[in-house]
């Protein structure tokens, strides 16, 4: 692919982008000292030498003189914002004394790690657990794809699931916006090219969205309501002998103990139809489209998992490619990773002898609250922990690159929390809502600024790498040399002596099939798709594909899906559901600060359905006060078909209402999370974002 030829002469450098956590293979060009241009790697099936404008836009992280610079300690109580500027030594001097002094009071446990799983944070996780020996290391999996893992784990024994969208002939989207939330690039260039060839594509959501509109056919259904319509469907398919039998006999378990629980259960159509506002006539008739057309695939993600019935939803529709046969095929659902993560596997970036490893005496909080089938722990339990100190105290917050405050729910409680805290320190780019609780702040360096190596997200094995094309500013560092100073100071430094990154970056991949040199010349790894994985035998239990999951069994939970209602319904004083919804031109937290995605969506709305307008008089364009029992925020409205009745959307609520981070991003448009309590996923301990109940009036 040629490049303009005002980059002649650009040094080329190969790097991974942050702005979200699908980690696209860039390529970054400097010309005359400065970062002028980036596209994706053309040779990355992923990018295929494209980018998101989110991507593009996100040059600004490397000159936004809003970024951090110096380390800072508070100098006033936590919230108001005020800090001083303290050198490194000084910093890692307070932060390793802490360490040890927490440790001694309450053991290594006290200490949380919170991370966005990108960015060199294999360092300071590997550092936290190996050497200091706390078993509580999270990362954004609640607040994103928890849901969606668990299911895969239990069901493919797979840490993941690809859709192939490319070479599908039948493409069913539930709740998912991958033309609107974070996705990776060359995934929806396949799906488009696959409409164009004739697929047929069918979205079922409460909410008209972007995918949605692209759509062949938009299902408008209740909110929470999905896995009915997942099981009427697969019930129609088993009555009416649509499955794949043969796949079913051959790689399946359980399936005469679902078909059975569908039965008994009484999971018809017209069930559903109650349930869901969907006609029954129309569950049927996409239940016979879906089964008659190979390949097909069934598709959800984190959009329609923000409730507490969500887990059972997620394999529901699973299921639906389970029972088609639809399952590691071309066109179909493809498994990757394992039940331990994506792969290839990586290892830690420094070495310590086994003797040395960190004793864990106590279970993690993921352990001891019960979530043994969650890959990762729910964090929107975290503040109540921190606040009543069972099942253990934790005294101290560790974080890099997240923003909970920000992007979890319940913000007051995660205020109240971080006030009670012995100890917080934060690595960002930003002085973020998060950082002005924090004791200590740590200029972070950003992606286009540091060394990393990642596993990426393909249906093949995959390996990232990225190297600096700019410095930082100020004396901003990249993690790994901000963990290497910690640990010096604590008596660690002889683990992190290299000489330099290529000493880590070799240990991280070692026994793997390539070298460093190779993976720098093409800034990744790819090796090669293995189709039809079941066939040698699956991760699970019974080696199958499990329907009837013994996992659940053993954990004691319903080993068959089962439909539940959300958690919260509304009622006569709060009428209203209130969902969120993604922006194309926003990223999560990460890029309201950018004045060019500013100039083109610097403001959320929230989406209401006329006959509720007409009720509360409200016309697009005026500002509306939504309230829950809570709190309430005041935001512009749009008036739309194009949401359900009763239903409220509030587009973006992760990143606007600001009142950290950067000027440009201060102020504009309202925050969702201030409105919304804490409520989890039972299993997988997703946060449950869409279980909320509000009131609106116009402002």
């Amino acid at each position: 692919m040629e490049v303009p030829e005002k980059l002649s002469g650009a040094k080329v450098s190969k790097s991974i982008c942050g702005v979200c956590p699908f980690r696209c293979s860039i390529e970054a060009y400097v010309k005359d000292g400065r970062l002028v241009y980036t596209r994706g790697n053309t040779e990355n099936p992923n990018t295929r030498g494209k980018r998101c404008v989110k991507g593009f836009a996100s040059i600004w992280f490397a000159y936004d003189p809003d970024r951090l610079k110096y380390p800072l300690m508070r100098v006033s109580e936590r919230g108001e914002g005020k800090f001083k500027r303290i050198s490194w030594d000084e910093a890692f001097t307070i932060i390793a004394e802490k360490l040890k002094e927490i440790k001694e009071k309450y053991g290594p446990e006290a200490v949380v790690s919170l991370d966005h799983v990108q960015g060199c944070t294999w360092h300071y996780k590997n550092f936290l657990y190996l050497l200091y020996g706390t078993p509580n290391i999270y990362d954004h999996t609640a607040a994103c794809d928890g849901t969606f893992t668990t299911a895969c784990i239990t069901l493919f024994g797979a840490f993941w699931g690809i859709e192939d969208y490319e070479n599908s002939k039948y493409i069913l989207i539930w709740g998912k916006e991958p033309f609107e939330a974070p996705r990776i690039v060359g995934f929806l260039q396949g799906l488009m090219e696959a409409k164009d060839r004739g697929a047929k594509l069918v979205v079922v959501n409460p909410r008209l969205s972007k995918t949605a509109e692209k759509a062949d056919e938009w299902i408008p259904i209740r909110p929470g309501t999905d896995g009915a319509m997942a099981l009427a469907m697969a019930k129609t398919i088993i009555d009416e002998e649509l499955y794949d039998r043969e796949f079913i006999e051959k790689y399946c378990y359980g399936f005469d103990e679902f078909r059975g629980h569908l039965e008994e259960k009484g999971y018809t159509p017209e069930w559903a139809e109650g349930i869901t506002g969907v006609p029954a006539s129309t569950i049927r008739r996409i239940a016979r489209e879906f089964a008659a057309t190979k390949p097909a695939v069934s598709s959800a993600y984190h959009g329609f998992a923000c409730y507490t019935n969500a887990f059972d939803a997620m394999r529901a529709i699973l299921l639906l490619n389970v029972l088609t046969g639809n399952v590691d095929k071309p066109g179909s659902f493809l498994l990757t990773g394992s039940p331990n993560g994506l792969e290839p596997p990586l290892k830690p970036p420094f070495k310590v002898p086994e003797d040395k490893i960190a004793k864990i005496s106590k279970p993690s909080l993921r352990e001891a609250l019960g979530f043994y089938l969650a890959p990762d722990f729910p964090t929107a339990l975290l503040p109540k922990i921190i606040l009543e100190g069972k099942p253990y105290p934790i005294r101290a917050l560790i974080l890099s690159q997240v923003n909970p405050i920000m992007s979890d729910a319940n913000t007051k409680i995660w205020i109240e929390a971080f006030k009670s805290l012995d100890f917080a320190v934060v690595i960002d780019i930003y002085l973020s809502e998060t950082a002005m609780y924090c004791d200590i702040v740590l200029p972070d360096a950003c992606y286009f600024e540091r060394y990393d190596i990642l596993q990426g997200f393909n249906h093949a094995p995959m390996v990232l790498y990225s190297e600096p094309a700019l410095s930082p500013p100020g004396e901003a560092k990249p993690i790994y040399e901000i963990v290497k100073g910690i640990a010096e100071k604590m008596g660690y430094g002889e683990y992190f002596n290299w000489k330099s990154e290529e000493d880590w970056m070799k240990n991280m991949i070692e026994g793997l099939p390539f070298t460093l040199e190779e993976l720098k010349q093409r800034g990744f790894w790819l090796g090669e798709p293995q189709y039809r994985k079941y066939e040698s035998g699956l991760k699970t239990p019974t080696g199958k594909i499990e329907i009837y999951s013994v996992l659940m069994e053993a954990a004691g939970y319903n080993p068959l899906p089962e439909y539940k209602p959300p958690a919260i319904i509304p009622d006569e004083k709060y009428p209203l559901r209130l969902i969120s919804a993604r922006m194309p031109f926003q990223s999560n937290v990460v890029t309201q600060n950018i004045p060019m995605l500013a100039d083109i969506e610097g403001e959320n709305w929230a989406e209401i359905n006329p006959r509720d307008a007409e009720k509360y008089g409200i016309k697009s364009g005026d500002y509306m006060v939504i309230e829950s029992p809570l709190d309430s925020v005041t935001v512009k409205a749009k008036v739309t078909e194009g949401i359900v009745p009763g239903v409220i959307a509030l587009v973006h609520g992760f990143g606007f209402g600001h009142w950290g981070m950067g000027k440009v991003a201060k102020g504009r448009g309202a925050h969702i999370n201030k409105l919304v309590d804490t409520y989890v996923d039972p299993i997988s301990g997703t946060i449950a974002y869409n279980e909320c109940k509000v009131r609106v009036r116009k402002a």
